[in-house]
């Protein structure tokens, strides 16, 4: 493992006046800027109506947030981190899906996976929106996705949130990553990650670093972006 030089740099975002419903959620069309290009992103409206902090704070098996709907800091960073000239690329919890809309716009026809029917639907939206049609979604968890074949290019952002799934996304993104591919995986480190890393290596893939600082809600973060491939 090395590390690379840190980039102080993430995405911003213009939020349009263009509304939809999708997926049964109230939405409103961003243009988030990455790089020189800007992505159509659809969003959930006015996120914090769908979270019941009462039902979180007294229940003892309260119902899950739409932790998909959030557009997370690594996955504006990961975002900027797509390269261009893959073939073929699948994001991996993907979420609202931004690196892989990235990817697509840059030329990969993309499968993007979520265990989450509502995301894929905001994905669909968004492909759309840009004029996207390479591009194929899959009902998943990510550590046991139904995706065939082998991509030149597997993203994932903030996945990294279960300990106990840490060998289990090692073993999927070996099983997806083609020889001479490479995987981006961002890692904000909301949790000790450290077993993630230890997985690769023992699974026999090689990978190097690059933290990237930015702030998050006024606050600073540093997202670690590792690159993989085979050895």
């Amino acid at each position: 493992m090395s590390s690379m030089d840190a980039v102080h740099s993430t995405a911003s975002a213009r939020v349009t006046t263009e509304r939809a419903v999708i997926a049964g959620f109230p939405a409103t069309l961003s243009w988030i800027d990455v790089g020189a290009e800007a992505i159509a992103l659809w969003e959930v409206a006015d996120l914090e109506r769908h979270v019941d902090r009462t039902a979180l704070l007294a229940g003892d098996d309260p119902p899950e947030p739409p932790y998909w709907a959030h557009r997370w800091t690594g996955a504006a960073v990961l975002a900027e981190a797509v390269p261009r000239g893959a073939h073929s690329a699948v994001e991996l919890g993907c979420g609202l899906g931004l690196p892989g809309l990235v990817a697509a716009r840059r030329g990969a026809r993309v499968t993007f996976v979520d265990r989450v029917v509502a995301p894929l639907a905001f994905v669909r939206a968004s492909a759309a929106a840009n004029r996207l049609v390479d591009v194929q979604c899959v009902v998943a968890d990510i550590a046991t996705p139904a995706v065939a074949g082998r991509f030149d290019l597997v993203l994932a952002a903030e996945v990294l949130y279960d300990r106990t799934a840490f060998d289990a996304v090692v073993h999927t993104i070996a099983r997806l990553l083609a020889p001479g591919g490479r995987a981006l995986v961002a890692d904000a480190r909301r949790i000790d990650t450290h077993g993630f890393y230890s997985a690769l290596d023992a699974a026999g893939l090689a990978w190097r670093a690059v933290e990237r600082p930015v702030r998050e809600e006024g606050l600073p973060l540093t997202v670690r972006v590792a690159e993989i491939a085979w050895r």
